[in-house]
């Protein structure tokens, strides 16, 4: 945790300060490595906020430990405006309760919200293979079989390892976790049959899905996607969203006219067709939320993960 004094004795930013912002390069920190998604959305924001602010944004991974080491390294920066994070739902609001000794940082005091990116559906899917064909009938062949199904993902702790169990335990089955180190596997072992099911990004499954090499059950949105329905389609489900989001984040007491600049240019940048464009061809979606409504979904989040890792005993592998 950050010291109650260091964070009182940063100073604040001046009026003057505020209006003229920026005036030197502003840094997005992607705590991941380059060339996932994050870090495509990333700079694909830092090109719009180049152009929406006046001044060079640029894009600096710090990569480790789930993303914990980049958020915790925003989080100790100076709230000067000129630091600033690419942020995502596991290092706020799983990590924490995951791997509690290992975050020294709190999502809802050490950051001051600015809008949201993007977001991104997950899916279950299953082997072609597998005897059912729809949501209620998975759930039924789960009930039937009493060492339960598989269903891999990405690892222990992440968004898509928490859809599981909230599918699990909303519907009173049984199912096993296997995590993989390298996700990119688990596609060609769920088609070999080695696996049953598989909780995955939609940007993984959808050629799958198109081309009928794998099964899809469901999605973790309000809609239908990819002729998926949404698990909310179930009454056990009704309401419950679960996304994979991007968020701009500033460290705390960064000055209020500062954020409000950033957040205005990133509505400004979602509302152009172009970004939301560039964000549909890599299968994300803009999600506009401003300063507040990001709190109070960070605030859901927290709430809602430390129930399921509670009641799962998730535990860092």
């Amino acid at each position: 945790m950050i010291p109650r004094r260091a964070l009182l004795a940063t100073p604040l930013a001046t009026p003057a300060l505020a209006q003229s912002w920026p005036t030197r390069p502003v840094t997005l920190v992607v705590p991941f490595a380059p060339g996932g998604n994050v870090d495509t959305v990333a700079r694909l924001a830092a090109a719009e906020l180049t152009r929406h602010l006046g001044q060079s944004v640029v894009v600096e991974n710090a990569p480790g430990a789930g993303g914990t080491i980049g958020t915790e390294r925003v989080a100790r920066a100076a709230p000067d405006g000129y630091t600033l994070l690419v942020g995502v739902e596991s290092p706020f609001t799983i990590s924490p309760f995951v791997t509690p000794n290992a975050v020294r940082y709190e999502p809802l005091r050490d950051f001051s919200p600015i809008g949201m990116l993007a977001s991104l559906p997950l899916t279950l899917v299953g082997r072609p293979d597998l005897p059912a064909n729809d949501l209620p009938a998975l759930l039924a062949l789960a009930r039937a079989r009493p060492d339960g199904l598989t269903f891999a993902t990405s690892g222990t702790g992440t968004s898509l390892h928490l859809w599981g169990e909230i599918i699990a335990r909303g519907a009173g089955v049984k199912l096993e976790h296997v995590p993989y180190r390298i996700a990119a596997q688990i596609p060609s072992d769920l088609i070999a049959g080695r696996l049953d099911l598989a909780v995955l990004t939609i940007t993984s499954t959808a050629p799958l899905l198109r081309e009928g090499r794998i099964k899809g059950f469901a999605n973790s949105s309000l809609g239908v996607i990819e002729d998926l329905p949404p698990l909310a389609s179930l009454p056990a489900f009704a309401g419950v969203e679960m996304l994979a989001w991007q968020g701009l984040f500033a460290p705390a007491r960064t000055d209020p006219a500062i954020i409000a600049r950033l957040a205005a240019a990133l509505d400004a940048m979602q509302a152009e067709a172009g970004f939301r464009q560039r964000l549909g061809q890599i299968g994300m979606t803009p999600w506009r939320k401003t300063p507040e409504e990001m709190t109070a979904l960070l605030r859901a989040e927290l709430a809602r993960y430390q129930a399921v890792v509670r009641a799962a005993n998730i535990r860092a592998e």
